[in-house]
């Protein structure tokens, strides 16, 4: 995910749609949205809890669950499903189609654009009378530092 000088804008964009739907931005969800635009990880639910509670020491971690969703439902937020291991969660960009690779040794999920599906589309929807809204990729493997490890 590559994150440059457009934060800021990118910030007032999903404060406005906080608002256009109705939803005060209160500083919990502030500091949820901050730290997800500014992060190059995929935090997981105790990472959002650890960083939100050090400027909100009282916030619990239901209010961080349920913010994370509401950002979910509004498609701020995309959850990334990951086998035994916690949802992790990234800022969906505006035209930013990506995939991830995940390291079965270490979790590293590292983010790749390359996508060929968008060529198959046509094919797959003309043969089943499906209509394809969006798709993701998950692939699993080593990373390089794990396959030299192994």
């Amino acid at each position: 995910m590559v994150k440059n000088s457009s934060n800021q804008t990118l910030l007032e964009q999903i404060q406005e749609k906080l608002r256009k739907n109705g939803y005060k931005l209160t500083g919990p969800r502030q500091a949820i949205i901050n730290f997800l635009v500014h992060t190059d990880n995929h935090p997981d639910i105790d990472d959002l809890f650890s960083e939100v509670s050090k400027d909100y020491p009282g916030i619990g971690v239901a209010t961080v669950y349920r913010t994370l969703e509401l950002l979910r439902q509004l498609n701020i937020v995309h959850t990334l499903e990951l086998p035994e291991d916690r949802q992790r969660y990234e800022i969906n960009l505006p035209e930013d189609h990506h995939h991830h690779l995940v390291c079965t040794n270490c979790n590293r999920i590292v983010e790749f654009g390359n996508c060929n599906f968008k060529h198959l589309v046509e094919e797959i929807e003309s043969s089943t009378r499906f209509q394809i809204h969006s798709h993701s990729t998950i692939a699993y493997g080593l990373c390089p530092h794990c396959s030299i490890s192994n």
